[in-house]
């Protein structure tokens, strides 16, 4: 009897042991435990070292075959999954900007990451939460994207979650933000390069080796590696800088075809190349 209960308290001080274990490797592994849920993250963008375009040409034959032995392992691997749990989210967009009481103006606020970065540490201490969101980088540096913290799922209630979770997201931005500092919902900035030098806070000077433009510098791009490369990138595999132009229509009202007389035929409203009128 001695023996079988010595042989019991033995065995209950192992799976003591090994649940002790067990919880070790979930926690040194980020997974949460205990009280706190399992959570899945919406949104990734990992920070590494891109390559330029001319260093990435050599591999591109081995990226392109790599592409598709991933999708077929993957499809492989997946094809026989049935009632499978559907997993979705969102995203939104905000452009940060800043309000110039005094000239009545607007500008660009390139407190982006600033301010991704104070609101992902909020979301850390509120891990336990059962709603949350992620804020992630976007091309701009004034632009901020959010997503749930963790996906919506198949069930008709997290249909509630949606508008939930985007009016969280609203009012956690607006606690990040100055006094003269506004993040309507847009993607993009109406007078983004129409500004000159004096379109962001802080000041950017126009131009710049990423983008080579005549019309932004270079410093409204995030900070994130992806972003600035990805601009150069297109540039040099264009061989040329991005034709942002916009063919006028050919009309008796566009005060540049005030005095060509009648044009000859050509296809299309605004014209052939060769006869075609370009403005920025």
């Amino acid at each position: 009897r001695n023996a079988i209960m010595a042989t019991q308290k033995h065995s209950n001080r192992r799976i003591r042991s090994d649940i002790f274990l067990f919880l070790l490797l979930l926690h040194s592994s980020g997974v949460h435990t205990c009280c706190e849920a399992l959570v899945i993250t919406m949104g990734l963008l990992k920070v590494g070292v891109p390559k330029t375009w001319n260093d990435s040409k050599k591999d591109l034959k081995y990226i392109r075959k790599a592409g598709v032995r991933q999708f077929i392992s993957t499809y492989n691997r997946v094809k026989s999954l049935k009632g499978d749990e559907l997993l979705w989210g969102d995203e939104i967009e905000y452009g940060v900007f800043t309000l110039d009481p005094d000239s009545k103006k607007i500008r660009l606020s390139l407190r982006a990451k600033e301010v991704m970065d104070e609101l992902n540490e909020k979301e850390r201490s509120h891990a336990h939460l059962t709603e949350g969101c992620n804020w992630v980088p976007e091309y701009g540096g004034w632009m901020v994207e959010a997503t749930p913290s963790r996906p919506y799922t198949g069930y008709a209630t997290d249909l509630l979650r949606v508008e939930r979770n985007m009016r969280l997201r609203r009012k956690r931005l607006l606690t990040a933000l100055k006094d003269d500092e506004i993040a309507p919902t847009v993607s993009s900035f109406p007078l983004l390069g129409a500004l000159g030098d004096d379109g962001t806070v802080p000041p950017t000077k126009v131009g710049g080796p990423v983008t080579l433009s005549d019309y932004i510098g270079d410093g409204i791009i995030n900070p994130h590696p992806r972003f600035g490369t990805l601009s150069a990138n297109i540039r040099q595999r264009r061989g040329e800088k991005v034709n942002i132009r916009v063919p006028l229509f050919r009309d008796v009202n566009t005060p540049e075809y005030e005095n060509l007389g009648v044009a000859p035929e050509s296809d299309g409203c605004c014209g052939g190349n060769s006869l075609q009128l370009w403005r920025y």
